[in-house]
């Protein structure tokens, strides 16, 4: 058995070993899960919500990447691996945000896995780290050359990844494909309920103050979508921390264009910002991307609290 590249740059010897031992026979009962439910593998607790709104009851969705984690350079366990094992859908994001979980999926080689790519069929943003000569060479293999990954933040695109989803677990499970085709259409309508009061909300904040700063790049199809100008980025590539001159040229932007909020995420350490902020004079307020937790426990709950970050620290 060819043993996966992800787990020889991440395992010691003997636990690899262990693990040999152990993924064929999991791989014999891959199709086998003693709650009847179709067993779902993804990459972030965003996804698992979707899939677990789309499949309801018939499904049981299981995130690689754990809350409070960046799935950018998340490396997965042995643990994952083997429950991974049982998978019979595979659901990523693509375009570089979660290939290290999907690699090691992959290298699984489980029989009659459906998987599917939530951004396939997207136009991307371009990620300006990625396209940046110097930024590459720091940003340790986590640049997104194919572009932007974040794809969800926008409403009206988390509607395609529910698509994707419904037919995704309608070609693993054809049984239940009308459940699944309901749930997606009442999902979807209450997804079009909140992008009307996101849009309504952030039609509040005047057109002159809706410039965003954030900690990663993870907002570029949000702030499109709701006419947002991402003016600054602190952290330009996952793995680069920002030098002495760039920290000072934001601080300097901040200021000479008197924004009022710049913006951290939970799942980072944001010292670096809020130097930034105290040093400019603003305030710091969160904004979620990748990941859930316990004050924001569903895409819609993320959403709506993005939101109301956003007209709190803009208006």
């Amino acid at each position: 058995m060819r043993l996966p590249v992800w787990l020889l740059r991440a395992a010691p010897f003997a636990l690899l070993v262990t693990l040999v031992a152990l993924v064929p026979l999991a791989l014999r009962g891959a199709n086998a899960q003693p709650s009847g439910r179709l067993p779902v593998v993804t990459s972030t607790t965003v996804f698992v919500d979707m899939i677990e709104r789309v499949g309801g009851d018939r499904v049981e969705a299981f995130s690689m990447v754990p809350s409070g984690a960046d799935p950018h350079t998340f490396q997965p366990t042995p643990q994952d691996v083997q429950r991974a094992s049982r998978a019979r859908v595979a659901i990523w994001n693509g375009l570089g945000l979660d290939e290290t979980v999907e690699e090691a999926v992959v290298e699984l080689g489980i029989p009659k896995l459906v998987t599917v790519t939530l951004s396939a069929g997207i136009e991307p943003i371009a990620d300006e780290a990625a396209d940046d000569e110097d930024l590459a060479e720091n940003a340790e293999g986590h640049g997104h050359a194919e572009g932007n990954p974040h794809l969800w933040l926008d409403p009206t695109l988390a509607m395609r990844y529910v698509e994707q989803i419904r037919d995704a677990l309608a070609e693993a499970d054809p049984a239940n494909a009308a459940t699944y085709q309901l749930n997606a259409d009442r999902y979807q309508a209450e997804l079009a309920e909140l992008d009307a009061f996101a849009l309504g909300e952030i039609a509040t904040i005047p057109p002159e103050r809706r410039k965003l700063v954030t900690f990663h790049n993870a907002f570029p199809y949000l702030a499109r979508h709701f006419g947002l100008e991402v003016v600054g980025v602190v952290l330009t590539s996952p793995g680069r921390e920002p030098s002495a001159g760039e920290i000072a040229e934001l601080v300097t932007r901040l200021r000479e264009q008197q924004i009022p909020t710049v913006y951290k995420e939970p799942q980072f350490n944001a010292r670096i910002l809020e130097l930034a902020a105290r040093d400019a004079g603003v305030q710091v307020k969160s904004l979620y991307s990748d990941a859930l937790d316990q004050q924001v426990q569903s895409y819609v709950d993320l959403m709506r609290h993005n939101v109301t970050a956003l007209v709190e620290g803009l208006r």
